[in-house]
């Protein structure tokens, strides 16, 4: 590894206890070592203290059988011959995409290094230093007292002594004293000419850890190669120079073998290239007759073609190299990523560079030097420079974390990160061992009967991540916190779980200034003005990746609002800049050169206002734009944004903030609503929005389509009957029909009246063959479920898709629906089986997730699409849903919601927490009817069959039969899954000669779940009384029969016959009543509604 760290208390006489990292710690020490790490880069602390040595085993004979220290094997535990060939993993790495395919272009890679060069802010940059841009001479005191101070700590507690094991002098504790001003700065490059040592303190000597390894010279920052640039800042008291080279700063002696200082007109070229790297040694022979020796490795400019720069004591040579150099602008691809990787297998290993040798972080640093891709020095750098990185700390299974270092090579190369050291993953080998290569000094063997043994290693080398199992420090596996991407987005299974790079803001407008339909910007309010906030937001059905949004205002100063990112897919990003100053902005897209989108946006001098509109002769509004791949995708993004938890970095609000009285009160929150106020007219504070189940589909679409003057239509259908689905009529109603109203906002009032009149929840239940519906079936495919979807069940509810909740590496993602209740309610409800059911029968109902039909303005009204015009693209019209059985697809649902395998007895907690979430929700209707009961007296009507679902007035209030049904379906789904781990054990990563063993297990876990989760309801007597989850199970045949509000409450939830729970009821159903429900039993105890 990069560096071995610090000793601690053993914890017997044979072997040592690792201590944690000291980046743990608390005060100046772990302040500093970050700071360290992330500000100067300085050698030793960066990359993590040493690890424990252990100590012999007691007695002689146990030390000779048992040694401290050994040799490793040339060829390390568990690798074969073929591992240490190129040509085998090439052929391995064909199994995660094809091996010359870019993973990043030369375009893409100096984005990436932009990001890193200025990602770190006010903190300085994860990555490389551009040495031309200007230097922050506080930044750079800042960075100096810090290391100080971390060094003045390390030198008092006697963690650092001298060679010999004396501890510091005073003199040379006082050339680490804080300092209020930095000596007289003035950078000057030159060109190193011979290998010079780049120490992390101002002083020559070295400093090691009371163990006094001399191959770990805690001095040793780094060694700066010949013909590197270095920057040489400001002279020393004591004879040294404070200096920096692109990846790492410390100081260098003042007779360091540095050439003149570079001319200006070659600081261009020699630092930011173009190069070419040599493989071998080579010479640079000018046209004067001046040459240049160049090492292997060697990074060389090329001004032109055919030409190359060198330094010497004399100054720049310019003409031809002797050897053919490899061009560092070029692709990132695996093949020549594992290329370069194995030209160093075997090269030595060297802390800081020492004898010339490599540790892990300047290998890695190396290899991507050949493609232009300047890695940080050290290797807690490395693991934030990434195209992405995803966080393991917290997976304690090796399978789950090796399912996630598996899904991430699927985007590129892979890195793999614990404290002190950083590897490239090779992938798994033919039997499936995962495999890394990596520089690094030593690992930890066990050693009977209960010693350790510190194998040194010490090169280049190949091997498995099973190093260290069975000791105090662990195998490198377990010990694995970070894995790093350097490559395309990353995948489905991973996309929740991964922390993208940040954004190079673009530094100027485009002089032309455009958007797409797949790459679309859009502005609100519709008249900017320096009295609200300018929300812009982009649209797209990809991932954009790493992206910022740039406003330039009409002085051409640049504004970087923070981006807030929605989807996907589709995706939305969205930004607001407060307050915009009068005058034409530019908004532009994009990531370093790259630029998506731009689009010019006039800021007026005061807010828009409301259109006059003549009652029953002026449309509800007029359509000005189309329904096309920009619109919807930016309406996917409008519902997300509704209802996504609005305190940062929450993935899911807790119960009390996901239901709301109405859905007034979520278009009038300007942190959920991205339109809100968009006209500039205070408009939402009088919009009244009390949606029922069917009204909330069709409100949110109505609404937005009105903000954006998007055309919106929609049909009177009929409720259908047994085997005949319901139908439409041919004709649609529409916005462009008249509506009363004086302004915009009593027009729009008017007309979701009308949409409230006329659709109900048969409207979306229709069959999926018919073109005559507002609403149509879509394929079970992630990217055509988008926020904003539509949910029918069989029976008589309607959902949205509000958001999806991606699968993290420690957290299975969850798929949220809302849906509105009588009352107007609206709340939010997780997909599982039990709240959104489905039926694959099409023979009397069209159930499963639906997209709205598209429609087009025209002069005598509007156009819907036909299912035949609905082909290609996310949103195509699909059979899908309907092949198969309601398992495949729900089965079909969950492989979309995690596309990892679960742990089963995470899943298990999912459901429970969604059987949970169903109790307590039955809380509130049961006790809504319990309360009508008591005011009005036992009198409610109760209808006759299928009408018990789907009738009007106090009955569909209070009554709970629809609710019943999904509750007994979510006690099936609880119970029944053991049963479907044995039925799909693949989905869960078991094995099937293991699965009966584990749904066993889970049997139990099952039992004590539920006996720990309950409800409480008050009794007719008042008191409080507790039902647990597992009560519920067992009283699943009495809730069968506990749906009716003129019931007591204790028979509503089950209570058993001659219980203390039962001794409270004294209010029953009218005997008629009581036949007729023991008559529709047989529904619920079939969890299956009637035809209608």
């Amino acid at each position: 590894m990069s560096e071995p760290t610090s000793p601690a208390p053993p914890r017997d006489a044979r072997c040592l206890r690792a201590r944690p990292s000291p980046a743990r710690g608390r005060g100046v020490t772990a302040t500093a070592h970050l700071l360290c790490a992330y500000l100067l880069g300085c050698g030793g602390p960066s990359d993590g203290e040493p690890e424990p040595a252990p100590e012999p085993a007691a007695g002689s004979e146990a030390s000779t059988a048992c040694p401290a220290q050994a040799r490793a094997p040339e060829r390390l535990p568990g690798v074969l011959a073929e591992h240490e060939r190129l040509d085998y993993w090439i052929t391995r790495a064909a199994a995660y995409g094809d091996v010359d395919a870019p993973l990043l272009s030369a375009d893409e890679v100096r984005d990436h290094a932009l990001s890193m060069a200025h990602a770190g802010g006010d903190d300085g940059p994860i990555g490389q230093v551009d040495l031309l841009e200007p230097l922050r001479t506080d930044r750079l005191l800042t960075s100096v007292n810090e290391r100080f101070a971390f060094l003045r700590e390390r030198f008092a507690s006697g963690a650092f002594v001298h060679a010999d094991g004396g501890p510091w002098s005073g003199e040379e504790r006082r050339a680490l004293r804080r300092l209020d001003t930095l000596p007289p700065v003035a950078p000057s490059l030159h060109v190193a000419l011979e290998p010079i040592d780049l120490r992390c303190a101002p002083f020559e000597t070295g400093y090691f850890t009371p163990t006094r390894d001399l191959d770990f010279d805690r001095n040793a920052c780094s060694t700066v190669r010949p013909q590197e640039v270095v920057q040489v800042l400001a002279r020393w008291p004591g004879g040294l120079r404070l200096a920096r080279t692109r990846y790492a700063i410390g100081f260098i002696a003042d007779a360091a073998a540095l050439s003149p200082p570079v001319p200006v007109e070659h600081e261009q070229a020699f630092v930011r290239g173009p190069f070419v790297f040599m493989r071998g040694a080579a010479t640079l022979r000018g046209s004067g007759g001046a040459s240049v020796t160049l090492p292997a490795g060697a990074r060389v400019p090329t001004p032109a073609p055919g030409e190359a720069l060198g330094m010497t004591a004399m100054g720049v040579v310019r003409g031809r190299l002797d050897a053919e150099g490899v061009l560092t602008e070029r692709p990132l691809t695996r093949r020549g990523v594992l290329t370069e990787a194995f030209a160093l297998l075997g090269t030595p290993y060297g802390w800081g560079d020492h004898a010339g040798g490599r540790d892990c972080s300047r290998y890695l640093l190396d290899i991507f030097d050949t493609f232009g891709l300047p890695m940080p020095r050290h290797s807690a750098q490395q693991a934030r420079a990434g195209s992405f990185v995803v966080d393991v700390e917290g997976i304690v299974s090796e399978r789950d974390k090796l399912e996630v270092i598996e899904e991430a090579a699927r985007s590129g190369i892979v890195l793999l990160h614990f404290p002190g050291h950083i590897m490239l993953y090779l992938g798994r080998d033919a039997a499936g061992t995962p495999m890394v290569i990596h520089s690094f000094s030593e690992y930890l063997s066990p050693c009977q009967p209960e010693g350790e043994t510190l194998m040194r290693v010490d090169r280049v080398a190949v091997s498995d991540l099973t190093l260290g199992a069975d000791t105090t420090r662990r195998s490198f596996m377990a010990r694995i916190t970070k894995v790093i991407v350097l490559g395309r987005a990353p995948t489905a299974g991973l996309q929740g779980a991964a922390e993208r790079r940040p954004a190079a803001p673009p530094s100027q407008a485009p002089e032309a200034c455009d958007d797409s339909v797949s790459v679309a910007l859009f502005q609100s309010p519709r008249r900017p003005n320096p009295q609200q906030p300018l929300r812009v937001m982009v649209s797209s059905s990809e991932d954009l990746g790493p992206i910022a949004l740039a406003l330039f205002d009409p002085a051409g100063q640049r504004h970087v609002p923070a981006v807030h990112v929605l989807g996907g897919p589709p995706f939305t990003y969205w930004a607001e800049q407060p307050s915009p100053v009068e005058g034409t902005w530019t908004a532009v897209a994009g990531d370093g050169t790259r630029v998506l989108a731009c689009e010019r946006i006039h800021v007026r001098g005061h807010r828009g206002g409301l259109r006059r509109h003549e009652a029953d002769v002026d449309p509800a509004w007029r359509s000005v734009w189309r329904w096309d791949e920009d619109t919807e995708n930016l309406y996917a993004g409008f519902v997300e944004q509704l209802f996504a938890p609005t305190t940062p970095g929450q993935r899911e609000a807790p119960p009390e903030e996901s239901t709301w009285p109405n859905l007034s009160v979520l278009v009038r929150d300007p942190a959920r609503n991205l339109l809100h106020d968009h006209f500039g007219a205070r408009e939402d504070e009088r919009v009244r929005l009390r949606p029922d189940c069917a009204d909330l589909p069709y409100f949110l679409r109505a609404y937005f389509a009105w903000k954006l003057h998007l055309p919106f239509a929609f049909r009177a259908c009929n409720r259908g009957a047994d085997g005949r689905p319901p139908a439409c009529d041919g004709t649609p109603q529409h916005n462009h029909l008249p509506v009363p109203g004086t302004d915009e906002v009593n027009a729009f009032q008017e007309f979701s009246q009308r949409v409230a009149n006329t659709v109900h929840s048969a409207s979306a239940r229709t069959h999926p063959d018919s073109n005559a519906t507002d609403v149509y079936p879509v394929p079970l495919r992630r990217e055509s479920l988008a926020p904003g979807t539509v949910f029918a069940d069989p029976y008589g509810h309607l959902l949205i898709i509000a958001r999806w909740i991606p699968q993290t590496a420690t957290e299975y993602g969850v798929l949220i629906g809302a849906d509105a209740q009588p009352d107007g309610t609206v709340a939010l409800r997780r997909f599982w089986r039990g709240s959104f059911l489905f039926s694959p029968d099409t023979s009397s109902a069209g159930a499963g997730f639906k997209a709205f039909r598209p429609v087009r303005a025209r002069r005598e009204g509007v156009q819907p699409r036909a299912n035949d015009a609905l082909v290609g693209g996310p949103r195509a019209w699909s059979r899908q849903q309907y092949a198969g059985s309601a398992d495949d697809f729900y089965d079909r649902m969950e492989a979309l919601i995690n596309p990892r395998p679960l742990e089963p007895s995470g899943q298990l907690r999912v459901l429970v927490d969604a059987l949970d979430e169903a109790a307590q929700r039955r809380v509130q209707s049961v006790d809504n009817g319990e309360a009508y009961v008591r005011q009005n007296g036992p009198s409610v009507p109760m209808p006759e069959g299928y009408a018990i679902f789907e009738t009007t007035g106090p009955w569909e209030d209070f009554a709970t039969p629809s609710r019943d049904m999904r509750l007994l379906i979510s006690i099936d789904a609880v119970t029944g899954f053991p049963a479907s781990v044995v039925r799909q054990p693949g989905r869960f990563g078991v094995g099937p000669a293991d699965a009966a063993a584990v749904a066993s297990r889970l049997e139990g876990e099952l039992s004590t779940l539920l006996a720990g989760r309950a409800i409480t309801y008050r009794r007719s007597d008042g008191a409080a009384q507790r039902v647990t989850l597992q009560d519920l199970v067992a009283r699943q045949r009495a809730l069968e029969l506990a749906y009716n509000p003129n019931d007591c409450i204790e028979q509503r939830w089950g209570a058993p016959a001659g219980s203390a729970e039962a001794s409270s009821c004294r209010r029953h159903a009218p005997p008629e009543q009581a036949r007729r429900m023991a008559e529709y039993r047989a529904w619920f105890a079939r969890r299956q509604r009637p035809a209608r």
